[in-house]
């Protein structure tokens, strides 16, 4: 038994929540029942899946939602944060829409409406412009892109052959 225990391991799942984000003027401007919607899809990321986050009627009774108008008016106001974004457009009855936070970054998938390139990750930093991760995501842009450590070309010498 002691075997299966890990340091530092939790016996419990969360979702963790910038603090940019709770402390913007955008969230606390949301209605409550916008801000449950925002914990309600946090709770379906598994680490893997942000971008295909499901705000359907079916997906949220679930989590409790008892009324579909108000689950449309929740999803219209958290589609207007800077911090989420909408990444599929449902068709009913297959398809349904998907979101994202943009905390995160997307794991894009090809039925996506759209690029990964497109994908505004951490530009909530940029908006709320916080003192202490402004500079980070400044030295986090313009820091270099990793070399590696050795050539990773083979040399090729005058028999055609490489080195071994």
């Amino acid at each position: 038994m002691a075997s299966k225990y890990k340091k530092g391991q939790l016996p419990y799942e969360f979702v963790a929540m910038p603090k940019d984000v709770l402390l913007s003027p955008e969230w606390q401007a949301l209605a409550p029942s916008a801000m449950r919607l925002a914990l309600d899809l946090m709770a379906q990321y598994t680490g893997k899946n942000n971008g295909r986050l499901c705000p359907s009627f079916v997906a949220m009774e679930r989590h409790g939602w008892k009324s579909e108008t108000t689950l449309i008016k929740a999803k219209r106001a958290l589609l207007e944060c800077s911090f989420v974004v909408h990444t599929r457009q449902g068709h009913a009855p297959h398809t349904s829409d998907w979101i994202a936070f943009t905390w995160w970054r997307l794991d894009w998938e090809k039925s996506m409406d759209i690029e990964p390139r497109g994908f505004p990750y951490l530009n909530f930093v940029r908006l709320v412009g916080s003192a202490k991760t402004l500079p980070a995501l400044q030295k986090l842009e313009s820091s270099p892109a990793k070399q590696p450590s050795r050539p990773t070309e083979a040399v090729v010498i005058a028999g055609g052959r490489s080195p071994s």
